[in-house]
């Protein structure tokens, strides 16, 4: 049975082959065309695994690993938002987290350095026994919202 406060708890590995491209989401955040091609492939061809827990009951806290690396997100569920900076800490952003009635994971990161209506959205689910759906949502003022989805399954193999 899951965990109300934590229903996609797990280590999560990418299913790339039910995953759509990530290229409308760069694209989106205003990519140049001039590197859209490499850029795109090198997204594509980048498998993620995430190991979600959440330590505390309104705390949820994600680490995804790819070639690149590690990156470790604390996020509060109770829909407050906390100002973040990015990685390399020229920018913040804020941050916040909620769990809904159905399972819904979502994160939600407020672009506030791009202006006023501009977010973007990681909804995950679990949708069948050991498979998590991601939704990633760009929203933007004056456009229509731009969504990928990709796939996970779970997996034993951890990552720290």
């Amino acid at each position: 049975m899951s965990d109300p406060h934590c229903p996609t708890r797990g280590v999560w590995k990418q299913d790339s082959s039910r995953c759509e491209s990530l290229c409308p989401l760069l694209e989106g955040l205003g990519l140049p065309s001039a590197l859209r091609g490499i850029a795109c492939t090198v997204a594509d061809s980048t498998m993620t695994t995430y190991r979600i827990t959440c330590p505390t009951p309104d705390t949820c806290k994600i680490v995804d690993k790819t070639w690149f690396g590690r990156n470790e997100t604390s996020v509060p569920l109770d829909g407050s938002e906390r100002e973040t900076k990015t990685r390399n800490g020229r920018k913040t952003f804020m941050l916040s987290g909620s769990v809904s009635d159905d399972g819904t994971s979502t994160v939600q990161c407020r672009l506030v350095s791009r202006g006023e209506g501009w977010y973007t959205r990681q909804e995950r689910k679990v949708t069948a026994p050991g498979e998590l759906r991601e939704r990633n949502v760009l929203v933007r003022p004056g456009h229509d919202d731009v969504v990928v989805t990709r796939v996970f399954l779970k997996t034993e193999e951890d990552v720290r």
